[in-house]
């Protein structure tokens, strides 16, 4: 999982990079779809930080609500819990 997560951060940095280069050589470029693609960039640069931003929160409350450390991951059995106490008897 820890993977899957760096490797999702690695492309959300990339498509904000790119992002960002687009925005700036759209500032300097004068054509006529030049300002629908430009004030698409500025939207998309502010949208896509929000929805990553909005995704670890929920994912930190739901680790917090189920109290596991990986959501994908099964519940391991019991072991040998009987339901008695844990202390040992003599």
């Amino acid at each position: 999982m820890k993977n899957v997560k760096r490797i999702l951060a690695l492309i959300c940095v990339v498509i904000l990079v790119g992002m960002y280069v687009a925005t700036a050589v759209l500032a300097v470029l004068d054509s006529s779809k030049t300002m629908a693609m430009f004030r698409g960039c500025l939207i998309l640069t502010i949208f896509i930080p929000t929805v990553a931003y909005l995704y670890m929160c929920l994912h930190r409350y739901a680790m917090y609500r189920s109290k596991r450390s990986d959501p994908y991951s099964t519940p391991s059995p019991s072991r040998g819990d009987s339901g008695g106490s844990d202390k040992k008897q003599s």
